[in-house]
Parts: C-alpha cells; sequence; structure tokens
C-alpha cells in the first residue's frame, strides 16, 4: 500500500498525529530561544542564569514525563489529549503573566512538560499502538508536523514578538491552541474506532513487531530498564536530542564563530526542514520492509557527516551542507525509534515505554546547553566540542552493532 492509499484510508487518525506533533512545537527549543532576549531583558538576568533555569525546567519536565506518560495506557485517547491541550493552553498564559522567575521557570517546565513532551507522547504513542503493518508508515506520517512547525512557526512567533511583545505572543498562542487545537481533535477523534484502522495485508511471515497484542507482556517500567535493549537505544536517544537542541540553542553564536551572517544561518535551516521530512518518509516504507533493528545502527552516520563538516568547513555552502545532513538524522531517528521500542517491546505498555525514552530525551535537551556552555567556558571551541561529539557517536555506533551480535549470538 502506497503512501496515498494509507492516508486516504486512516486519514483522521494520521492528521491528528501530525497536529499533535506541529503543535508541540509551542514547547520546542527552536521556538522557546526566540523569546530568550526578550526575556532576559525583562527579567534583567544573564543568559547563563536563564541557561540555567530552563534546563532545571526541562529536566523536571522529563521527571514528571515518567509517570504521567504512562497514564496513555489506562486512559482514552480522547481524554489523554484534551487534558494535554489545557496544560499547554494554560502554559502559555502563565509565560504571558509570569511576573518573577519562579513563575518564568512554572512556565518553562510546563512548556516543555506539555509541548516538548506530552504532545509529542501522545502523537507517537498512539501511531505505535494502532498501527502494527505499516507502523513504519504511520510513525514517518506522524513526524511531518516536526518540518512543518520548524518551517512556519519561528517566522510568525518572531513577528508576533517584535510586533506586539513577548508577553502577548503567549497570550495569543494560548488563544490560538484554544480556538483551532481543540475543535480539531474533537472533529477528528470523533467516532474514531482504531478496528478500523487499514493496514498492508497480512503476509505469512510476521516481520518483527506483529505479535498479536493479547499475546503481548505488560512491561512495568523497572522492568523495560533492566533489558540489555534499554540500554543499547538510550545512548542513541541522549545523543540525538543532546546535539540538536544545543545547535539549535547556539545556532547565533556558532554562526559568529564561522564568520556566518544570522540570515544565512537561520535561512539554510530549511534544509534541515526539507532533509528531515523527507527522510522521516522513506525511513517509513524501510521499516515495513526490513525492520526497525535492522536499520536503526545506521541513522546517526548522517549526523556524524554534518558535525565533520560544520568543524572542518568554515565555508558559506557548508552550512547547507551541516543542516541538510544533520536533518537526515533528525528525520530518521524518530521513526526508527519509536518503531524499534513497538518491535521490541510490544505495544501493550507502549506508554509507559516511551515515557522513560521520552525522559532521557528530555534530560539529554537540558544537558545540551549547559553542557556546551561549561565547555566554551573552558577555552574549547564549537569545532573541538563538535569533533569531541563525532567522536562519541562512533563509538556509540560500534556498541549498538556490538550489542545486537552478542543478543543473536547469545539467544539464536
Amino acid at each position: 500500500m502506497n503512501y496515498y492509499r494509507f492516508f486516504a484510508a486512516n486519514r483522521n487518525i494520521l492528521l491528528f498525529a501530525i497536529i499533535l506533533t506541529l503543535y508541540s512545537g509551542f514547547g520546542q527549543t527552536f521556538i522557546l530561544s526566540l523569546y530568550i532576549p526578550e526575556i532576559i531583558k525583562e527579567f534583567q538576568i544573564s543568559q547563563g542564569l536563564y541557561s540555567s533555569i530552563y534546563a532545571a525546567a526541562t529536566l523536571c519536565s522529563g521527571i514528571t514525563i515518567i509517570f504521567a506518560g504512562k497514564l496513555i495506557d489506562r486512559m482514552p485517547i480522547m481524554k489523554f489529549t484534551m487534558i494535554v491541550i489545557v496544560g499547554i493552553i494554560a502554559a502559555n498564559l502563565m509565560a504571558g503573566i509570569s511576573l518573577n522567575l519562579f513563575m518564568l521557570f512554572l512556565a518553562i517546565f510546563m512548556l516543555r512538560f506539555f509541548g516538548q513532551g506530552l504532545l509529542t507522547h501522545t502523537s507517537i504513542t498512539s501511531m505505535g499502538r494502532y498501527f502494527s503493518r505499516s507502523r513504519g508508515k504511520a510513525l514517518s506520517i506522524a513526524y511531518l508536523g516536526f518540518p512543518i512547525a520548524e518551517a512556519v512557526m519561528p517566522i510568525a512567533i518572531i513577528t508576533l514578538v517584535l510586533t506586539v511583545g513577548w508577553r502577548e505572543t503567549f497570550l495569543l498562542s494560548s488563544v490560538f491552541i484554544l480556538a483551532t487545537l481543540i475543535p480539531l481533535v474533537l472533529m477528528l477523534l470523533r467516532n474514531f474506532d482504531k478496528s478500523k484502522i487499514v493496514e498492508e495485508k497480512e503476509t505469512k511471515t510476521r516481520k518483527p513487531g506483529l505479535t498479536a497484542v493479547d499475546e503481548q507482556r505488560t512491561w512495568a517500567q523497572r522492568e523495560i530498564v533492566k533489558t540489555l535493549d534499554f540500554y543499547v537505544f538510550a545512548p542513541t536517544v541522549f545523543i540525538v536530542g543532546f546535539t540538536l537542541t544545543a545547535l539549535f540553542f547556539y545556532q547565533t553564536f556558532i554562526a559568529d564563530f564561522k564568520g556566518w551572517s544570522l540570515e544565512w544561518m537561520a535561512v539554510n535551516i530549511t534544509a534541515y526542514a526539507v532533509s528531515s521530512l523527507v527522510f522521516s518518509i522513506l525511513a517509513g516504507p524501510l521499516i515495513d520492509k526490513y525492520s526497525a533493528r535492522q536499520i536503526f545502527p545506521f541513522v546517526l552516520v548522517p549526523m556524524i557527516l554534518g558535525l565533520l563538516v560544520l568543524a572542518f568547513f568554515s565555508h558559506t555552502m557548508a552550512t547547507p551542507a551541516f543542516w541538510f545532513l544533520v536533518g537526515i538524522t533528525a528525520g530518521a531517528n524518530p521513526t526508527v525509534s519509536n518503531a524499534l521500542y513497538a518491535e521490541t517491546y510490544g505495544v501493550k505498555s507502549l506508554g509507559a515505554i516511551r515515557s522513560i525514552f521520552t525522559f532521557i530525551m528530555v534530560v539529554s535537551t537540558a544537558a545540551g546547553p549547559v553542557v556546551y556552555s561549561g565547555l566554551l567556558s573552558s577555552d574549547f571551541n564549537f569545532n573541538h566540542i563538535h569533533l569531541m561529539i563525532t567522536g562519541v557517536i562512533v563509538f556509540n555506533i560500534i556498541y549498538i552493532l556490538l550489542a545486537f551480535r552478542y543478543k543473536k549470538e547469545t539467544f539464536s
């Protein structure tokens, strides 16, 4: 079944997933970083203090997701989604009326928890649970909301911030979410019946992850963290979140270090959005054909190439090349990783499973800016940092391949 027929047959639930990942942009770093100059000026704080507040709020949201994320396994999808939407609306309201640093911390926590965390969690968990033979396609379609948000939202937000102010932009965002997201979700989930999901035809040989749900075990979170697979998957989750967040957070400083104009750096993020979109779509059919486990060890290779370009070249054409290569990993990794969790652990406890990996991802996004700041203050420059990250990624790929080989030889 091609993408067009698959989307047409399941358009409501797939549109639901796209819209949630799109609206998660209200809590993502690429949007929240646009408010930084105005917030620093308003509260008269240093960039270092703001980075610490942001990291602490992000870390707290990640810890909370461990407990809140698994509730999706026990609640109707409509009820869970509505709670999350009310949360992101309240988060924008809190940000708009913040009068002191405590309120600012609480606002950032809520934006990260409900936006980056639970809106994404709800979308991706739903796709992993409702689809089996076409899980790769469903996850890659759900991911489309991210590049759409990256292409559209920054322009709209920065225009509003410059026109009406940062507080008013947060308040308008809450009104916009209330007026658009709630009606859209109600319309798309009304009459939704998971038994009417249309997928590929059953084949004689089951691929990994296709065990019937009633044959799957229920996983407790403490059991998941005792498995070898958890320690194979977790480093990649951390590395991707860490690197991408730091690159976006420090994009203006990297541009200055390389001698690129800020406008040139910003324009070329389009290359990132395009490659992440394209390779998310391409990853879907490959997963359905070969399994996510076979693809997973190689999703970090394009990021290695992108970081090497960034470390060794300062020509203006290195900008789109670096963003494009990093975008390949950014697009393929969520689709592959989330399919991998379902293949490995099943979908019966997918909310609990994803909440653990979401916690790791959120912690990594908190660590990225802080670690970069520490290294920069210790006389390392961006080239040194990106070469160090490249070395870590190469080691991680070798580790994954050896772990998969060990497990195959041990359990075959």
